[in-house]
């Protein structure tokens, strides 16, 4: 898997799914065996600040036999005005291994949107 990924972009205060499957880089493209990892998807401000945080069970699912990584950002976690310190936001996603092997697997920009609805 490549960590070269895109810029996400999101409206603010609504729902934001992905998918990602993690394979070697044989001909095959066998998929890597998540049994037992934990994924920590955070994006941050340009000064490090946690704006938003997914985990295994809160917003991450994994698919171990298939390497398939879920992840749900819900509109609760960006509802509201966009404030100055989303700009310039990153992002990252990793994946720990039970033997405590740590892996980036994408990383990028991340910018939030204001919508034009607001409820």
């Amino acid at each position: 898997m490549s960590t070269q990924a895109p810029t996400l972009t999101m409206i603010a205060g609504t729902t934001y799914r992905f998918s990602a499957v993690w394979a070697s880089d044989d001909t095959q493209a066998t998929p890597i065996n998540l049994t037992g990892c934990e994924a920590r998807f955070v994006v941050a401000s340009h000064q490090g600040e946690a704006l938003l945080t997914c985990e295994t069970g809160n917003g991450i699912e994994l698919e171990p036999e298939e390497g398939g990584i879920l992840l749900h950002l819900r509109p609760e976690q960006t509802a509201g005005p966009i404030a100055p310190h989303w700009a310039g936001a990153r992002y990252e996603l990793r994946i720990t291994f039970p033997n405590g092997d740590v892996f980036s697997l994408l990383q990028g920009r991340f910018q939030l949107q204001p919508g034009v609805i607001h409820d």
